[in-house]
């Protein structure tokens, strides 16, 4: 805005990757992410 230029919004799109693409996370990744966050919030 000082530079006298403009700031315009654009849009992003994101499809996430199937298993056939490489997708490597699973339901139990996020149960041991939650398990640590847990973990290192109250025993560390």
């Amino acid at each position: 805005a000082k530079l006298g230029c403009r700031v315009y919004e654009v849009p992003i799109r994101y499809y996430g990757r199937t298993y056939q693409e490489g997708k490597k996370i699973t339901w139990r990744d996020g149960l041991a992410a939650l398990f640590h966050i847990l973990r290192y919030r109250f025993f560390d």
